[in-house]
């Protein structure tokens, strides 16, 4: 990061970054150090945009992005009994800094019901899979979007509707174990189940991509326990392995620089040597349960050619204020000096969280920002 984007003395002398001063405005709690030192008109603005991609391809940035995803609906009311501002919102109560999706869905249809048809009846793709359906586009997308790049916003894409077994219709215990069996005893319906997804994928991701540039695309692979996958790693090169090179294939014709698998617990680890040779380059793990999915073991593991974003345990935040802190503490400072890291929370802020906890936890990351800013 050149000098340009620190804090200066008026006579325009090198970076003082003791001379920063935050202002306390947020919430009764003061802002956190780091995020807004200095006037305006005495510092480069910074996208969050540029934030966000400079920290996660390993540019260097003035700090990292203050991030996290939005409270569930009953913290939010426990909040507010905590003394959370109802005048505010989330985002703009803690100077966070929000991603975009430019609004693309790509679930089978009816969205978000399972479809177990597709393993037995070929003819029923086309009615979960159509590209011209209109409710698969948000309206104006492509107005917002462009609209959100100006403003220097974080924009993303959803890149799959869903993992390997979404593809093959699972849903439920008994969908699970048609397809397992299918892996088995069908597998060239099951590849050509699975060609016809990631075709499907690739033509609605041109219709939007050709119009809007995005910084990230979202993967999604729900196929894991915190034991392990449900499928060999062979298994899963061979079924899923070529459509993830196909749509990451259009992506980089594109140039969407992060391409982000997003997943919910389980122990993918030994998937992720494969992922990442089809071209994944940043790993978002939720409600991480498992030894060998937690951050530092993966980032001694892939080093920072593996970007990441999370990490850190939300029901930290339900114990004590040095317990916190010693949590963040041990994980955070290691991953931020080894580079593309973004941290944030593993889980929405859950209900089981006090509001002043909350504050501590972005308080102690608005200390490490000040910490670690370039």
């Amino acid at each position: 990061m050149q000098s340009d984007r620190r804090c200066r003395d008026k006579k325009g002398r090198a970076p003082l970054l003791q001379r920063c001063v935050s202002r306390k405005r947020r919430c009764g709690s003061g802002e956190p150090a780091g995020s807004s030192c200095m006037r305006s008109s005495e510092v480069q603005k910074i996208t969050q945009r540029q934030r966000f991609l400079d920290t996660l391809t390993g540019n260097g940035s003035d700090r990292f992005p203050f991030f996290d995803i939005e409270p569930a609906e009953d913290t939010l009311k426990r909040w507010y009994t905590e003394g959370f501002p109802r005048s505010k919102s989330f985002s703009k109560c803690f100077n966070l800094e929000t991603h975009h999706s430019v609004g693309l869905m790509l679930r089978s249809y009816p969205f978000y019901r399972k479809a177990p048809d597709l393993l037995k009846d070929p003819s029923s793709f086309i009615r979960h899979y159509h590209p011209d359906q209109r409710s698969r586009y948000a309206r104006g997308f492509e107005k917002r979007g462009k609209r959100l790049r100006e403003k220097g916003r974080v924009l993303y894409v959803d890149a799959s509707g869903g993992g390997l077994l979404q593809m093959l219709g699972v849903g439920d215990w008994e969908s699970l174990a048609n397809a397992c069996i299918a892996l088995v005893e069908k597998p060239r319906m099951v590849e050509d189940l699975i060609q016809r997804t990631a075709d499907f994928y690739c033509v609605c991701l041109e219709r939007v991509l050709s119009k809007v540039p995005v910084d990230y695309a979202a993967f999604y692979e729900p196929i894991a326990s915190n034991k392990g996958p449900v499928i060999s790693p062979a298994m899963f090169e061979r079924f899923a392995v070529p459509g993830y090179r196909k749509v990451i294939g259009l992506l980089e014709r594109f140039d969407v620089p992060l391409r982000i698998l997003c997943s919910t617990g389980g122990n993918l680890a030994s998937l992720l040597p494969s992922l990442i040779d089809a071209g994944i380059n940043c790993l978002w793990i939720s409600n991480i349960r498992s030894a060998e999915m937690e951050y530092p073991r993966l980032r001694h593991r892939f080093g920072p050619r593996l970007a990441l974003i999370g990490g850190i345990d939300a029901t930290a935040l339900t114990g004590d204020a040095a317990f916190l802190r010693e949590v963040i503490e041990e994980m955070v400072p290691g991953l931020l000096e080894s580079g593309r890291y973004l941290p944030c929370l593993d889980d929405r802020p859950r209900s089981t969280i006090p509001f002043a906890n909350y504050k501590l936890y972005r308080r102690i990351l608005g200390e490490l920002a000040d910490r670690y800013s370039s």
